[in-house]
């Protein structure tokens, strides 16, 4: 698999852990939130996503330059992690795919974010609405 060669590596493994992390910010602050708004309909909550959203991807953003000078210490102290057991166990394995997936998570929300805002505007300039 593509991630094998990157296992062994301490920056991967912080980086999967800051995953779960934000996972876990994720679900407690901002999955309340989403309900209220668009189950419940209190429109009330409506800042309240955007903000616990932003929080989340400042937290996220301060792991991935913390995972940077996790992985500039690796390289520069030639640390690898040598333990058979921990690297072929397969909970860990999905525990760590999991965990890169969920780290990625909401950079990829803002993008798709972005996406669908463009996609918008262009769709209503060519339908003349303004």
């Amino acid at each position: 698999m593509f991630l094998d060669k990157f296992r062994n590596r301490y920056s991967f493994n912080f980086l999967s852990a800051c995953g779960w992390i934000v996972f876990a910010l994720f679900t407690i602050f901002t999955c309340p939130e989403l309900y209220f708004e668009y189950i419940v309909g209190n429109t009330a909550h409506a800042w309240g996503v955007g903000i616990t959203f932003l929080g989340i991807l400042i937290v996220n953003i301060l792991f991935y330059l913390i995972t940077f000078f996790v992985y500039v210490f690796e390289i520069v102290s030639w640390k690898r992690i040598t333990n058979d057991k921990f690297l072929n166990n397969k909970y860990i394995k999905i525990c760590q795919t999991l965990g890169i997936i969920f780290a990625f998570l909401p950079i990829t929300i803002l993008v798709i974010l972005y996406i669908y805002s463009f996609l918008q505007d262009c769709i209503y300039k060519i339908l003349g609405i303004d």
